[in-house]
């Protein structure tokens, strides 16, 4: 019982002076690390390290860890450049500054052309013309084959696509201006099945529609789609246009009309049901608690969530555990937004492993917890109050006290 003597030699020799209950307790804890004495639900520690036949990875003491992180107290200075920022990072420039294009034909779209020449006696229209209403003919609608090509009697082919109907137009009537008579022509885009945005993904109805010439924007052609699936705190838009994707929280979209983007031909829409979740640890009310369900990832079930509300949907701190001063939030951490709190940031970092601390026990502390906007993946976490550990041994000690103390009495 080499543990034993060692604990007896810290105490001055008292467990053999104290109650027989104390030193049956203290014998049992050294016990407990020889036999499995102590219920547990897997190996200990010692157990796992010890027995791999291959070690390696080496994180540092926890006193000078290796992993470079910045800890960060809340105050009203760091609290603005986090509290500004969307829900996510939102469409770029570059497509929310695009505007209406021209509708083009493309291959595959049905033509309708109408030719109107100044009177009777020219290409289209006999010099006799009697019985007959206006002075024009309907070509019959046409699909622009797959050269892109739109025929015209007596003018050949004329290459449609890429062209918008008014430049279309312009083409054929050059085309057959040395037969008939002043012609205009008119071109009708009868069924547009080219250069058409799609929707689909998390929406009630997946579309394909033609973009209109005054221009389509996002919102519209959700709407048309029969909006989102899932509330627009959860439901994540992207845009794939060319080569580009990006995305964008369809509850910021509402909330920005920049956001709401002009959608251009061949755009594709994608719906996607992303909920966002924070992880709780430590002294929190819901660990805690008895006959709930444990579960320590919780949803943010709306477009913002502050760190205070981050708290009390993890059923707060625990009032018997939790450390008030020691409120930690674990996150990644853009370089920009520390450099304007002070943090000096090593050159290149793409993100800093960064620690948030709120000190719950300073009234200015919960304002600003109020303001701090939690993001998806942040881990809280809430220490034990000093206290804990010591009650901790006590609530394994006092019991064989107790029953010692009996024991000499009777």
């Amino acid at each position: 019982m080499e543990t034993l003597e060692i604990a007896n030699r810290r105490l001055g020799g008292r467990i053999g002076r104290t109650s027989t209950g104390l030193a049956t307790g203290l014998t049992l804890l050294a016990l407990s690390g020889c036999g499995g004495f102590i219920p547990s639900g897997g190996p200990e520690i010692g157990s796992v390290i010890d027995g791999g036949g291959v070690k390696t990875g080496d994180p540092g003491p926890a006193s000078n860890p290796k992993l470079f992180y910045a800890v960060v107290d809340l105050d009203p200075t760091n609290v603005v450049p986090v509290s500004t920022l969307q829900s996510g990072p939102g469409f770029s420039r570059d497509i929310t500054s695009a505007t209406e294009a021209p509708v083009r034909i493309g291959v595959g779209d049905v033509i309708a052309a109408t030719i109107y020449e100044a009177q009777g006696g020219g290409l289209f229209l006999p010099a006799e013309s009697t019985g007959r209403a206006g002075n024009f003919v309907q070509l019959p609608p046409q699909q622009i084959n797959r050269d892109g090509n739109f025929t015209v009697p007596f003018g050949g082919s004329v290459h449609a696509v890429g062209l918008t109907p008014d430049q279309l137009e312009r083409a054929i009537a050059s085309r057959i201006a040395g037969r008939a008579l002043e012609p205009q022509v008119i071109i009708t885009v009868q069924d547009r099945r080219s250069n058409e945005v799609t929707v689909t993904g998390d929406v009630n109805n997946s579309v394909r529609f033609g973009v209109d010439p005054g221009g389509s924007r996002l919102l519209g052609a959700l709407a048309r789609a029969g909006g989102p699936r899932f509330p627009t705190y959860e439901s994540v838009v992207t845009i794939q246009r060319g080569n580009t994707s990006e995305h964008a929280l369809l509850a910021d979209i509402l909330d920005d009309p920049k956001q709401n983007i002009q959608l251009t031909q061949d755009d594709t829409v994608i719906v996607t049901h992303e909920p966002r979740y924070f992880i709780a640890l430590g002294a929190i009310g819901q660990s805690s608690s008895i006959g709930t369900q444990l579960n320590n990832r919780f949803p943010f079930a709306d477009r913002r969530l502050s760190l205070s509300d981050a708290v009390a949907r993890a059923g707060g701190l625990s009032d018997l555990q939790a450390n008030a001063e020691a409120v930690f939030l674990f996150r990644f951490e853009d370089p920009a937004i520390l450099r304007q709190m002070g943090v000096n940031v090593p050159p290149g970092a793409a993100a800093i492993p960064t620690i948030y601390r709120a000190n719950f026990l300073n009234a200015s502390s919960m304002f600003l917890a109020n303001q701090f906007q939690m993001r998806p993946n942040d881990m809280l976490y809430v220490s034990d109050a000093p206290l804990t550990d010591f009650q901790k041994v006590l609530s394994v000690i006092l019991p064989f006290a107790t029953s010692g103390a009996a024991v000499r009495t009777y």
